[in-house]
């Protein structure tokens, strides 16, 4: 883990607080990292001393999210207008965003919606094609949140979703206790239930047809929700070559079973899609 600044807290458009942090440094390339369904921005802490020095490093947590505040109703263009108030709060200029699973139809949709905020995009392992509305679960409302007694209790009760049979357990235990907050009796988790309603539904890829600018696609190996033709995939929506980066053995979720791997590839394709350093 490295320190991060912050957290420091953006407003989105319907007023809602939305929490980031910031890596120390002198870098001047904005660079916003942003999770997955139920994560927060701890799931990227670990990678970020391995990240080049010229990018000003943002991760944030989403509404709903972490330290963030929570809506009614969520859906992926009120999460991308969240990560929109934080380029504008955080930068005086175009951010390269990255995102990982639904966090990179988040930043897509980021792009679409304001062009001139956004330089450029990866997307971490995110499915690029829609499944078919069969495929999609009944979404039911979440039951009562559960009260966990200790620390020990919430580590051994987190699970990834989708399984995998790989994760550093260090790591693993780090973004489980960022996960919860303390109540009274014990700790619950911060990631509000109701966001459930807005993933796993038809039309999650409608944004990408209209994607602007540079974009890659970083994807593992062996993830079970991203096929090897993503990269190509999302080059025939938009019309233009889309360089995808694999990183070998890894499953859907790289920074937890493969990050120094990811951290490589991230570099890989920031350097292709980035702006230089300003000086």
């Amino acid at each position: 883990m490295t320190a991060v600044l912050g957290p420091t807290t953006a407003t989105s458009t319907d007023g809602v607080p939305i929490a980031y942090r910031r890596r120390p440094g002198p870098g001047t390339v904005p660079l916003v990292l942003v999770h997955g369904t139920s994560a927060h921005a701890g799931w990227w802490e670990h990678l970020l001393p391995a990240l080049p020095d010229r990018f000003a490093v943002v991760s944030m947590d989403l509404a709903g999210h972490g330290d963030s505040g929570r809506r009614a109703v969520y859906d992926l263009d009120s999460w991308s207008e969240d990560v929109l108030a934080v380029v504008r709060q955080a930068f005086d200029g175009p951010a390269v965003l990255v995102g990982h699973s639904v966090g990179g139809l988040v930043v897509a949709g980021a792009a679409v919606l304001d062009p001139a905020a956004v330089a450029a995009t990866v997307l971490v392992d995110s499915i690029v094609v829609d499944g078919s509305p069969a495929q999609a679960s009944e979404w039911r409302p979440p039951r009562a949140s559960r009260i966990f007694a200790d620390l020990d209790e919430v580590a051994s009760r987190f699970r990834l979703t989708p399984p995998q049979p790989e994760a550093d357990p260090g790591v693993l235990r780090a973004i489980a206790e960022g996960s919860v907050r303390a109540v009274p009796g014990g700790y619950a988790w911060k990631v509000d239930p109701l966001i459930f309603g807005a993933v796993g539904r038809p039309g999650m890829c409608t944004r990408l047809p209209d994607l602007p600018g540079p974009v890659a696609v970083v994807r593992g190996e062996l993830s079970v929700l991203v096929p090897p033709s993503a990269g190509a995939d999302l080059a025939a929506l938009t019309g233009r070559p889309v360089p995808q980066f694999d990183v070998p053995g890894a499953h859907h979720h790289l920074m937890i079973d493969h990050p120094v791997e990811l951290a490589a590839a991230l570099q890989e394709a920031l350097a292709v899609v980035s702006p230089p350093q300003r000086s």
